[in-house]
């Protein structure tokens, strides 16, 4: 053999490890790997370092070495069960787990599995489950198929139905909780909206119906009566103990046995709050809207209301969320960003000049600075503003991560996933070994590895 020929072979084998290199930066799994499914509608890290992946066909786990796929489950009677699709999983206090299907609950002690099903509420669905001080289960259901759309009359009908699990036993609330309720198509649809365990143990819930109070014996009702009106978006408990409700027309706080309604305040008056938030400074902001549109950032400081509305928040578009930044408010939406300080309101882009309005996606970091994107790249912000990752066309970013090395990881609709760190920034397509360029989901498991959700598979970061 000639050398010329040996230096071909060489460099032949040279582009069959780099090619081969390049296919493993991922181990991916799917369906042919095991997987009850390959496309995961839901992923959980118990306090074991189990990774739980739900599927529409049962629930994987994931030891550390392989993945274990359950389709069906033998409970403590012997009896088969199918789990069919699997909704939520719900880690307890002391570490077990409740699997929410639609063929029932099962519930895992970490030594054997149970089923519990509910023949008369086989049309329902879990929205939500909730653990309270005592180790009580409470789960909230909804008509599956949801909401019957009437949308010749203008509006939909919502029903739920609350149910509380002590240990031993089911509690079914028929009568004294839950129901059905109109809703003007294009509002959300969940029936029940929010729940809360308050200092005193109580237990508390909002619904379309109205306001819930449970003091481990009985239930009492609050509605329009005492409220702006039935319709009950958020419960929050404050720092001084102080219970306040968001309604579709206007904010509540109990004041002795007794409501303080505030109907009237601008910003509030005759719109829809959907969410309260109480911060370090006590300060209670509450969100509202107004025919499906965002209206004002209202806040409760000094025992007075004051109202922000986007001209005076500076950024358009619906502010989504509220983060604490040195020692400002920091508003985002996915058309700007804007600091709150000293009572007056800053765009960043103003701040640090630059033209970028289109945000999809936020984080704060560990060291209390935020990552964000845009659709032209991914902006660092802690005392000043750097923009780290310049995108080479317009891309759509659908998740952002921060290890715990500090690698930054953007998962995009159709450019796959980036990994961004001082180093620089590095791109990780199919041809890396991900199954799918559309990414739904990064998280990081106990033993650092990183996790890739595509629509077709989860993979591994080698």
């Amino acid at each position: 053999m000639s050398f010329a020929t040996n230096k071909i072979l060489l460099l032949f084998f040279c582009v069959l490890f780099l090619s081969s290199n390049a296919q493993n930066e991922f181990k991916t799994f799917t369906k042919s790997d095991g997987l009850t499914s390959s496309n995961i509608l839901f992923t959980h890290v118990d306090t074991k370092g189990i990774i739980w992946a739900t599927t529409s066909s049962g629930v994987n786990a994931f030891t550390g070495k392989k993945w274990v796929s359950i389709k069906s489950i033998t409970d403590n009677d012997g009896r088969e069960r199918i789990l069919g699709k699997v909704l939520k999983v719900f880690e307890t206090k002391n570490g077990e787990l409740w699997i929410a299907t639609e063929k029932g609950m099962f519930h895992y002690n970490r030594q054997y599995w149970t089923h519990y099903s509910d023949h008369e509420n086989r049309d329902f669905h879990v929205v939500n489950i909730f653990e309270d001080h005592r180790g009580f289960i409470w789960v909230m259901i909804e008509k599956s198929n949801g909401i019957k759309d009437v949308g010749e009359v203008g509006f939909s009908i919502a029903e739920g139905r609350l149910q509380m699990f002590n240990g031993s036993q089911w509690f079914d609330f028929p009568g004294m909780i839950g129901g059905t309720a109109a809703v003007k198509v294009g509002e959300p649809l969940d029936y029940f909206t929010s729940i809360m365990q308050d200092t005193k143990e109580n237990i508390w819930v909002t619904s379309l119906d109205g306001l819930y109070l449970y003091d481990g014996r009985s239930w009492t009702e609050f509605d329009r009566e005492v409220l702006p009106t039935d319709k009950c978006y958020k419960v929050i408990e404050t720092f001084d103990s102080v219970i306040w409700v968001a309604t579709s027309s206007g904010i509540a706080k109990q004041d002795g046995d007794k409501w303080i309604k505030y109907e009237k305040v601008k910003g509030i008056k005759d719109n829809l709050t959907y969410d309260l938030i109480e911060d370090s400074k006590n300060r209670l902001w509450a969100f509202t809207r107004k025919d499906h549109k965002f209206k004002a950032l209202c806040f409760y400081e000094n025992d007075k209301w004051e109202s922000c509305f986007n001209n005076d928040i500076h950024i358009k578009g619906e502010v989504s969320q509220l983060f604490e930044y040195n020692d400002k408010i920091l508003a985002f939406s996915n058309k700007g960003i804007s600091l709150f300080d000293e009572g007056k309101w800053n765009s960043l882009e103003v701040i640090y000049k630059f033209n970028d309005d289109n945000f999809s996606e936020i984080i704060k970091a560990k060291d209390n600075s935020f990552w964000f994107t845009t659709q032209t790249g991914l902006y660092h912000l802690n005392d000043n503003m750097k923009k780290e990752y310049s995108s080479t066309s317009k891309w759509k970013t659908n998740s952002l991560f921060e290890a715990s090395n500090g690698d930054i990881w953007v998962g995009t609709d159709k450019n796959g996933v980036y990994k961004i760190n001082e180093s620089g920034s590095t791109n990780y397509t199919v041809s890396n070994g991900l199954k799918d360029n559309h990414i739904n989901e990064i998280f990081e498991d106990s033993r650092k590895n990183i996790w890739i959700v595509t629509r077709n598979g989860i993979s591994k970061f080698n």
